[in-house]
């Protein structure tokens, strides 16, 4: 998709460049200028849609861009079945998801296939015509001049510049007509207008099914011709003698693209414009006029707002830069962030330099048993949205991950002046694939991390840190966070869904779940807590174990009588 964006946007733009180029600039003679136009109306179609500008446009347009993409993007297309895909774990499944009853016509393949097949004939033709040129010079007799070398070819019926390298066969014209021919392609080769018409010609090459292409061709030529009979003239040529010599001269000229002939282009609009008055000032409102109608193209290029934090100094973790609305989910997305009390609390999409993630805390959306689905903290605060169409969270189950082409949850911060109180605060929107997803590395760990976090509540990993008393305190209520719990006698015992999964730490020495049972709760100076990140358990190749557990002992403390101690879990001083 965007590849296509930038396809038909560069396309688009180019067709306005030439054809504002031929309606309003062609006949003025300043044509330094127009040549610099030229070349500065090409680098607009082919940069800015590679660009993200910042969002200068009217509310109105940018909703009528958004609805657009909208109503034009695919709809959904369901994954062909027996697809099978395997996680970290090692685990692997096969999708759920009944294929379509009639496959799709693989139209833009087979486009991209004649597109490619197009390039590669007409590269093969340039290649070919670089080729005879380098011939026709190498078996010429050469001989230097000031600004260019003569090669002088006796096979040659037209004459021709080519870089710094005259062609041409003396023995076919009288000195005077010899001499117009020589100061024409000197201007050629001194302002190197080969490059030019070198990267005319790879334009057409590019841009071969567009006809704007030839046109912007045709007009960078006779601009290169202009300027080169305009110098001649300004040179005290007599000018009726000059255009009787390019009347002689193109009666057998042979054209070709690659190289500039003094016969070369049509020769009435040559003789008009050496007749023609000089541009006056008021020409300027027709430069001006034109940079209008380019800008004007550019309303279709991307676009982006520039992310302000709120005035709580919190910044979202969004992008930076506003997407396309190249899909209905993207749609979505824009119109979301659009509103400003809406961020991207968790992301996985494509842009041009590869698959960007985003996923903040809390995990809204996890893999639980092969499927995906709605963490249960927020079963009654989400929304889904598939496709732009609003459906039942329960239908997140049916998507398997291999046919996710991206994933947007969307949050809507509290406290802002704008905020939807109709809307549920999280929108879970998911635009799906027309065919299995090639999984990357950012792929694969992005689903590793919802599929960790459907095992672990902080499948980044935390720490916690108790004293003698915040653990009486955490014992007595169970809190799973300490990893142990009291047994009668006031000792400590590994609960038993850690034993196996925990790497224990007395005293900053290495220990056994077994030497944990020794300690006296009342022993407890220090005891800390940290589960690992989810990439150092959760991975098939030698994973870590999940837990550390850390026991720092005061061996005097339980020596005291207890009546020195208050048993109550809610005291947290240490006396």
């Amino acid at each position: 998709m965007e590849t296509m964006h930038y396809i038909l946007l560069s396309n688009g733009l180019l067709v306005v460049v030439s054809l504002a180029f031929y309606a309003l600039l062609r006949r003025e003679t300043l044509f330094g200028i127009n040549r610099a136009i030229l070349w500065l109306g090409l680098a607009t179609a082919l940069l800015l849609p590679l660009a993200e500008l910042p969002d200068w446009r009217p509310q109105p347009v940018r909703h009528m861009m958004q609805r657009t993409a909208q109503a034009i993007a695919p709809t959904l297309l369901a994954p062909p079945a027996d697809i099978t895909i395997t996680y970290p774990n090692g685990q692997t499944f096969r999708s759920t998801l009944q294929p379509p009853t009639r496959s799709a016509w693989p139209w833009q393949q087979c486009l991209a296939g004649l597109y490619l097949a197009g390039v590669l004939v007409l590269l093969v033709r340039f290649g070919i015509r670089l080729w005879t040129l380098r011939r026709i010079i190498g078996q010429s007799v050469c001989e230097p001049y000031t600004d260019f070398t003569l090669a002088r070819n006796e096979t040659v019926t037209s004459p021709f510049s080519f870089f710094g390298w005259v062609v041409i066969n003396p023995a076919l014209y009288p000195p005077n007509v010899l001499e117009h021919i020589l100061r024409h392609e000197r201007v050629h080769s001194r302002g190197w207008h080969s490059l030019d018409t070198v990267a005319g010609e790879l334009v057409c090459i590019l841009f071969w099914f567009n006809p704007a292409a030839y046109l912007f061709r045709h007009l960078l030529h006779q601009t290169l011709e202009f300027t080169a009979d305009q110098t001649v003239v300004a040179e005290g040529v007599d000018e009726r003698v000059y255009q009787y010599n390019l009347v002689t001269v193109s009666l057998s000229a042979s054209r070709s693209p690659l190289v500039t002939s003094f016969g070369q282009s049509a020769l009435r609009q040559r003789i008009c414009m050496i007749n023609r008055p000089r541009s006056g000032p008021a020409v300027w409102g027709r430069y001006i006029l034109w940079g209008l109608l380019v800008s004007a193209g550019i309303l279709a290029c991307r676009h982006r707002d520039q992310v302000q934090a709120d005035t709580t100094g919190f910044t979202p973790n969004h992008p930076g830069k506003r997407l396309p609305a190249t899909s209905p989910t993207r749609a979505l997305v824009v119109e979301l962030e659009a509103r400003g009390s809406w961020y991207q609390h968790m992301a996985l999409f494509d842009t041009r330099s590869g698959t960007k993630t985003i996923a903040s805390d809390p995990l809204v959306v996890q893999i639980r048993q092969n499927k995906l689905s709605v963490a249960s903290d927020f079963l009654y605060a989400s929304a889904l949205y598939i496709n732009g169409k609003e459906r039942p969270l329960d239908s997140l189950s049916q998507i398997a991950p291999e046919s996710i082409g991206e994933l947007f949850v969307m949050h809507q911060l509290e406290g802002q002046p704008d905020v939807d109180t109709q809307a549920k605060p999280y929108q879970i929107l998911l635009q799906t694939a027309t065919k299995p997803v090639r999984f990357t590395a950012q792929r694969n760990e992005f689903f590793a991390l919802l599929q960790a976090a459907a095992i672990s509540q902080h499948p980044r990993g935390e720490s916690y840190m108790f004293t003698m008393n915040s653990l009486l305190e955490a014992t007595f209520f169970h809190n799973k966070n300490a990893l142990v719990e009291r047994t009668a006698d006031e000792h400590l015992k590994v609960y038993d869904e850690y034993k196996n999964d925990v790497d224990v730490y007395i005293n900053n020495l290495p220990a056994t779940v077994a030497d944990v049972a020794t300690i006296h709760v009342r022993e407890i100076a220090r005891l800390g807590t940290r589960e690992r990140p989810y990439t150092s358990w959760f991975r098939p190749d030698q994973p870590e174990r999940r837990f550390e557990l850390h026991i720092k002992t005061a061996p005097k403390r339980a020596k005291r009588d207890s009546s020195y101690y208050v048993f109550s879990p809610f005291y947290t001083g240490d006396f």
